[in-house]
């Protein structure tokens, strides 16, 4: 028996605008990935990598239907997490103090009263600016530290684009900043650097070095910077692991599962590389990644739609900025053989497996099997994430349905979200006498037409039908959603009374029998 949710689009709106804390996520933009049996991880041979490093043996995974967002989670997305938990008292910013390399930044933490996976913990650094270290070895700094020596400086484009303003109305503390804006970007000051020292992450205060006119972007001020607009559109960066969680709390979403975000870069057909067609082009047009092979890169992030989706309508699983899974990582967790909705909960490794690669890193990152890791605390110019709903999917989800009298006719109409092996909709009348006004006296109930369903879709589809030869008095219909495997549900009851020229819609959430959690 398939479920068939109902949602009213009217009181979800009023819910939302109407609670600080409405536990939905910011943007309806969750896709319907189907579960399924694959081949989790790669051969030996496929590996790119030291062969002690090989840590991601081919084993059987069986996974349940979830959902996934199609994009990485926004700047514009985490402002407004961040100004609404900000609202309810389970986040504050604060200066760190402690020594370390976060000293001097302004961070924002989870507060006491927080959950306890990122309770007085930090969670996004707001000072965040590029990576700066020697990339490339040179005679006089070859000892294998990237925090000692000459510095290549990154991108100043690589920078947290999230401020905050104490002063600021309630619930917009917490904004996009405009790259425009010189109140809110120095970039004659971001450009101002030093190099190390032969100690590490010690820097020469002896000679300050700008590079202020090497990059494109900064020429013809502020003319070639990206837009306020542009960037709210960019995936949220210097996220640590435990913002990507405090995110998905919020919203009552989870992180993926390293199977998950695995199964679904793979393009529900055995990607190699996570793009939309599993290759990888040499000119960076099927992912932002270090296609130029620059030492540093010079380039940064983009448009979380930049380049086109996989089969799922997912886009940038390669590339941009790497993505935090749920999981633990441990290079003996695939040694399991085969098992069922995988999760690797051992924080024995004090690491959380990161996925998909960034704009600054090589093709090997970008392989849907590709495993890698880091520390809760760390998130840089290249760390972000994208969330799953591990509620189960719905094979149909009936968001509208509505009736309306027009010139003798009734003309029903419906919108579903996502469909699963939908046949199509018998649409099915009931009638009441107009003397009538017990809505329960239905007489019987009979089939007046059928409609035709999209299959399996995961975008909105809209249907309709008219009843050209309504009864006088109450007409009741309802929706009788059909698998392509004959099992079937029925939607609940909408009513329009025939030869009064007026429109009936649904009124509330009612529970829905298959899903008593809607």
């Amino acid at each position: 028996m398939t479920h068939l949710t109902i949602r009213i689009i009217f009181i979800l709106f009023i819910f939302t605008l109407a609670s600080s804390n409405a536990q939905t996520l910011p943007d309806s933009n969750l896709v319907l990935i189907t579960g399924g049996t694959f081949t989790m991880g790669e051969t030996m041979l496929e590996y790119e990598g030291p062969p002690e490093l090989y840590a991601a043996v081919e084993h059987s995974v069986t996974l349940s239907n979830f959902r996934m967002s199609k994009t990485e989670i926004t700047n514009q997305q985490y402002v407004d997490f961040l100004n609404a938990a900000y609202t309810d008292g389970l986040v504050t910013v604060a200066v760190e103090t402690d020594p370390g390399p976060d000293n001097g930044a302004t961070l924002v933490f989870g507060t006491a009263t927080a959950p306890e996976e990122y309770k007085n913990l930090a969670i996004v650094n707001l000072s965040g600016t590029r990576v700066m270290k020697d990339h490339v070895e040179t005679s006089e700094s070859q000892d294998g530290n990237p925090f000692t020596g000459i510095i290549e400086p990154e991108n100043p484009l690589n920078i947290s684009y999230i401020g905050f303003n104490e002063s600021g109305a309630a619930g917009e503390k917490f904004y996009v900043k405009d790259p425009r804006n010189s109140d809110d970007f120095d970039w004659n000051t971001l450009t101002d650097y030093y190099n190390y020292t032969s100690n590490t992450l010690e820097w020469d205060t002896s000679v300050l070095l700008n590079d202020y006119d090497d990059w494109p972007e900064l020429q013809d001020y502020p003319n070639n910077l990206p837009t306020q607009e542009d960037v709210t559109t960019w995936p949220a960066s210097f996220i640590r692991w435990y913002g990507a969680k405090a995110f998905a709390l919020y919203y009552n979403a989870d992180l993926p599962t390293e199977a998950q975000w695995e199964y679904a870069a793979m393009g529900g057909g055995d990607f190699k590389y996570a793009t939309d067609d599993g290759l990888v082009d040499a000119d960076g047009t099927s992912a932002n990644w270090n296609w130029a092979h620059e030492e540093p890169a010079l380039h940064h992030v983009f448009d979380v739609h930049i380049n086109n989706p996989n089969p799922y309508g997912l886009y940038n699983m390669a590339g941009n900025v790497w993505e935090w899974c749920e999981d633990w990582y441990s290079a003996d967790f695939y040694n399991n053989g085969s098992v069922t909705d995988p999760l690797n909960t051992d924080a024995t490794s004090n690491k959380k497996v990161r996925r998909g690669g960034s704009w600054n890193y090589h093709e090997s990152t970008l392989k849907a099997a590709a495993r890698a890791s880091d520390e809760q605390f760390k998130g840089n110019d290249h760390f972000g994430f994208r969330v799953v709903s591990n509620v189960e999917a719905l094979p149909v989800e009936l968001r509208s349905f509505s009736g309306e009298f027009l010139n003798g006719n009734i003309a029903l109409n419906w919108r579903t979200e996502t469909e699963l092996n939908n046949y199509g909709f018998e649409i099915q009348r009931a009638t009441i006498p107009l003397r009538s006004r017990n809505t329960n006296a239905i007489v019987s109930w009979e089939n007046i037409g059928f409609v035709e369903g999209h299959g399996n879709s995961n975008s909105k589809n809209y249907y309709s039908f008219v009843d050209s030869n309504p009864f006088n008095g109450i007409n009741k219909y309802r929706l009788k959603q059909m698998d392509s495997d004959g099992s079937f549900v029925y939607s609940e009851i909408v009513e329009v009374e025939g030869n009064i020229p007026a429109e009936f819609k649904l009124s509330q959430n009612y529970p829905n029998p298959f899903n008593p959690t809607t």
